[in-house]
């Protein structure tokens, strides 16, 4: 029988049941509820390595397009017109924080909206 406190993780986390399915073949009475939170937390704390991991290659990523935007004889063309132009608006307000000063001023001096 599946605790209500952890039917609800599974309800809001169904990518978490996998792991839970190996705890139950574990355990044979079924791993109760502090053991699937202690789970839940290794898997928590594995997403946050992986999201802080996701975050510096994406600033490294944006730090490259502002080294070509103060640069590059060929900024506007490849960061406005190849770059930002290829990106949904939504993938440009969500990497705003990340948008340096140089290739803001480029992509405001075309026309665009960088965020």
């Amino acid at each position: 029988m599946i605790e209500d406190e952890v039917r609800l993780v599974l309800e809001a986390a169904p990518h978490f049941a996998d792991r839970y399915r190996e705890l139950v073949q574990w355990a044979d009475d079924g791993p109760g509820a502090g053991v699937v939170f202690a789970d839940l937390a290794d898997h928590v704390a594995d997403l946050v390595a992986e999201m802080e991991h996701l975050r510096l290659r994406l600033v490294r990523c944006m730090d490259g397009v502002e080294k070509v935007a103060s640069s590059s004889d060929d900024a506007e063309e490849l960061i406005v017109w190849s770059f930002f132009d290829a990106l949904s608006p939504d993938h440009v307000r969500r990497l705003d924080p990340w948008i340096g000063p140089h290739t803001r001023a480029l992509v405001a001096a075309a026309g665009g909206d960088a965020g």
